[in-house]
């Protein structure tokens, strides 16, 4: 893991605010939400043998990545 840097983003206060009372680390679900986009972005679309269609893995989500990015 690189360096971490300070940023800022533009964020509904009202989202915001549910957040913090919900405990969540607004950093870390934003750093991994972004890992995940990254991630679809740079995953080449796949072929499947199911009836010779193709998925496209980018934007497919695992379930353990739903509560990785919540930071749960």
């Amino acid at each position: 893991m690189g360096k971490k840097v300070v940023t800022s983003i533009r964020i509904d206060k009202d989202i915001l605010r549910t957040a913090k009372e919900l405990g969540l680390s607004v950093s870390k679900i934003s750093e991994n939400a972004l890992k995940e986009a990254i991630r679809r972005l740079q995953t080449p679309v796949q072929q499947t043998e199911i009836n010779g269609g193709y998925i496209d893995s980018r934007k497919a989500v695992p379930a353990a990545m739903i509560g990785a990015a919540a930071g749960i």
